[in-house]
């Protein structure tokens, strides 16, 4: 049989209700039994009313003593393997001679799902869906049933699976989610009046909107803006359709969208684009970590270990080994392996590394293929654009990558590579060459563009992020500098001649830090140069945090711009999250002060701010603001004013999400989400997600899933009454990039019931009897005095009530819930049970 999700927890229920009524009681476990045999005991010992039978509750000791409460057939089970979630599956559940307990029926189907792999196995799996014995076939691995919860959990030896880097959901488990269409939305108005007379206001609306059709996803952007003089513009960019390529790792785009970064500047574009999605990998293989290689003389242990600390432990065969499989931070660092053989024989190597954001794991590929139209936000032409990049990373801990680029008028190739150098830190060297017909001015021209980047983390706790460096010949044009200037665009500053960039972090005890943020660049054409520096000190003492900052920067017009500044910011004792902020600020020269108090209620639903400043020219402004984080909406307002001026400002975001059961409004909505359900139950929670809550129609909007991932979304009935019972209220989700996943939950309404039980003769029944519905699923059993606690529909029904297996041991009871005394959410009654 399948049993229906309404009743998995019930399951639960009596296994516990069972427990609990038995352990007000005193229970002896007969003292000598064979090992193997069931559990016994003594019923003398449970404490029943004066005028029953000292025998009265051995039924329910029965039901303590069985190893679980399922009977034989097919049950929706959450599969787990090695303690990593699986799936949930149908799985048969059927009893076997001499054991005491139910098998799982697992079949090949289920196990090849598991990652098992068949070159390892005793015998190859076979074709059909016949059960099979997994310890037997893969020696050292267990099955464990789970009745309470209804999980199977599957362990397995590492030597019978197919080794993963990092464990993921597979392909087939990914989930196009629903068809929908929804509507994303930020709106806000702000009016300002001023001292000296008259008013200005202006008013803005973002929409992102899209359309889920199977595996297709459309997306636009649109926005509306009316400024201070009335004028009005209607904008809409970045429309594009967009589906993930099964076996590709990869997506394809039609539309407007931006070309791949990885190895050129990044372009607006109007056309097709095939890309890589690394999302689709698992999380150590996304980012690069250097491979393990060695060779064990046993069955040896290998431990490694970062800054002191174990990230990866494993067993390795004798022989050569290889780790592709470790996941470590950013930067660089050194990683201790420790072998310890079978024979209590330990050895102990360094291996250093460092990386950059452009080196990949060795085997991974990133790769894109764009053709198209520039189309650039200036009122420019639209030439012809098409480009290719091509990334691997290989052994020796090098990535090499490269990539062509062309239009009308332009062509680019480029070629570089990346390598960590172990305790030197980790290096990128590129060139491209590019040729450019400006037109009848300058005609045909070329050059050559070089680019260094480096990274390392040094002993000292001196973290330099990244160094980066280009220098351009003259003749050299990216892209869009080819397209402006051929165009003659007025903002055009001319080709880049070199950029520096720099961003370093170092630790200062364990609770101060200082960083360092830098870039420049110079053109050849304008002679221009940019400039910006950053330097930030951050430390505490007793709870008390203080930032001092200082930057400089000169912009196009060869002007300084200079910034000091000093915040302190220390938490209050009174409110949830709340604190004080003084900040002082020279800005050129001229000084400002600035004092502000912040907190947070309704568990920071509503965050609220006050602050008053007073500027060099002793101006002083008051302002204040609130946002309210809705399920529905966030919804925002401001007010400031100063010697020159008023101003009120208002702001709301949201969205719409239109489906097959009507409309659901909602916070703004993320890449990937979910839509829960829960049928007719109002004010359902998710936890970790309190803003959500579930609408009149019982569906609710929950953003920012992970893609690829298994999300688990449990419901937090916390807040519910007494007359809703919603099984099952934790589901996995594995959602693709952009999908809107449905999450259906079995939600019931439910009378509580206290029944005071009686048997024909006035006494009450005798504790732990059991109380089942008429189609004989559990509803609970008898504790003290013959009083139940049961969970039942409000609608009349028929109860059997089970004390023995004499027929005048049980009987059945008529009952209407809505017609019982209530109190406090339940219902109460006392009934006599006439035998039958």
């Amino acid at each position: 049989m399948l049993l229906p999700p309404t009743r998995r927890l019930l399951l639960s229920r009596l296994r516990i209700t069972t427990l609990v009524a038995l352990g007000s009681g005193s229970l002896l476990i007969a003292p000598q039994r064979p090992a193997s045999a069931s559990p016994q005991f003594d019923a003398s010992f449970m404490r029943q009313a004066p005028d029953q039978p000292a025998d009265a509750g051995a039924l329910a000791l029965q039901a303590l003593a069985a190893e679980t409460p399922l009977a034989p057939g097919r049950y929706r089970l959450e599969v787990w393997v090695n303690l990593v979630f699986l799936a949930e599956q149908d799985v048969h559940l059927q009893k076997i001679d001499g054991h005491r307990t139910l098998r799982p029926c697992l079949n090949a189907t289920l196990l090849r799902q598991a990652g098992l792999r068949e070159q390892s196995l005793a015998q190859p799996l076979p074709d059909d869906d016949s059960c099979i014995d997994l310890e037997a076939l893969a020696p050292g691995a267990t099955t464990k049933l789970d009745s309470g919860r209804l999980r199977l959990e599957l362990s397995i030896p590492q030597a019978f699976m197919i080794r993963q880097a990092g464990r993921m959901p597979s392909a087939e488990q990914w989930d196009y989610g629903i068809n929908a269409a929804f509507i994303n939305y930020q709106a806000s108005a702000q009016m300002r009046s001023l001292a000296h007379g008259g008013s200005q206001s202006s008013q803005d609306l973002n929409l992102s909107s899209g359309l889920n059709l199977g595996p297709w996803r459309l997306r636009s952007s649109q926005s509306l803006r009316e400024d201070e003089h009335g004028s009005r513009r209607w904008t809409h960019t970045n429309t594009y359709a967009q589906r993930d390529l099964p076996g590709s790792f990869g997506t394809l785009t039609l539309g407007e969208t931006f070309s791949n970064s990885d190895v050129f500047r990044s372009q607006p574009f109007k056309g097709l684009q095939l890309a890589s999605e690394l999302g689709m990998l698992p999380d150590v293989m996304q980012n690069y970590a250097p491979i393990i290689r060695g060779v064990a003389q046993t069955r040896a242990k290998l431990e490694v270990l970062h800054n002191g600390y174990p990230i990866y432990t494993t067993y390795v065969a004798p022989g050569p080994y290889e780790i592709d499989d470790l996941a470590v931070g950013g930067g660089s660092g050194e990683l201790e392996i420790v072998l310890t053989e079978a024979d209590g024989q330990v050895r102990r190597f360094i291996q250093p590394y460092s990386s950059l954001s452009n080196l990949l794991r060795e085997g991974v590929w990133r790769y894109s293929a764009t053709f198209g139209r520039y189309n650039g936000a200036e009122d420019l032409d639209a030439p012809l654009l098409w480009q290719a990049t091509l990334a691997r990373g290989t052994s020796l801990n090098t990535t090499l990558y490269g990539g062509v680029q062309g239009g009308d008028y332009y062509r680019a190739a480029t070629v570089g590579a990346a390598r960590d150098l172990g305790t030197l830190g980790a290096l990128s060297l590129d060139v491209t060459r590019a040729e450019t017909d400006l037109g009848n001015t300058l005609g045909q021209v070329h050059g050559h563009s070089f680019a260094a980047r480096y990274g390392k983390a040094f002993d000292t706790g001196t973290n330099l992020r990244f160094a980066g460096y280009r220098y351009s010949t003259e003749g050299y044009r990216d892209y869009d500098e080819a397209v402006r200037e051929r165009n003659a665009y007025s903002a055009y500053r001319g080709s880049r001649r070199s950029r520096l960039e720099a961003s370093a972090h170092q630790r200062l005890g364990s609770r101060s830090s200082l960083s360092f943020t830098m870039t420049q660049d110079d053109y050849w054409q304008s002679g221009q140069q940019l400039r910006q520096y950053q330097l930030q000190l951050s430390t505490s003492w007793h709870n008390v945090s203080y930032n001092l900052y200082a930057s400089q920067s000169l912009n196009e017009r060869s002007q300084n711009d200079r910034m000091f500044g000093l915040s302190v910011s220390l938490p209050l004792g009174f409110g949830r999250a709340s604190s004080a902020n003084i900040s002082l600020q020279s800005h050129n020269g001229e000084h400002s002060q600035r004092a502000s108090f912040s907190s947070s209620a309704m568990d920071r639903r509503l965050s609220y701010l006050a602050s008053t400043s007073r500027d060099a020219r002793r101006n002083q402004t008051s302002a204040f603001s609130a946002n309210y984080r809705g399920a529905n909406a966030s919804l925002g307002a401001g007010y400031t004013q100063s010697d020159d001026y008023r101003t009120l400002s208002l702001n709301a975001s949201g969205s719409l999400l239109l489906h097959e059961s009507g409309l659901t409004l909602g916070r703004y909505l993320g890449e990937t989400n979910a839509l829960v359900h829960v049928p007719d139950v109002a004010g359902v929670g998710v936890k970790n997600n309190p803003e959500s809550r579930s609408d009149s129609s019982g569906h609710m909007l929950v953003p920012y899933l992970r893609p690829y991932r298994s999300n688990l979304l449990e419901l937090n009935t916390d807040d519910l009454g007494p007359q809703v019972h919603i099984d099952n209220g934790a589901q996995h989700l594995i959602p693709r990039r952009g999908a809107i996943v449905l999450a259906e939950f079995q939600a019931r309404k439910v009378s509580r019931l206290i029944l005071t039980l009686l048997q024909a003769n006035g006494r009450p029944m005798p504790f732990g009897t059991q109380v089942n519905d008429i189609s004989g699923t559990s509803l609970g059993v008898v504790g003290q005095a013959g009083q139940a606690l049961l969970a039942v529909e409000d609608k009349p029904q028929t109860l059997h009530v089970r004390w023995g297996e004499a027929n005048d041991e049980q009987c059945q009871l008529q009952i209407e819930p809505a017609s019982m005394e209530q109190t406090q959410g339940y219902h109460q009654q006392t009934l006599n049970c006439p035998t039958t």
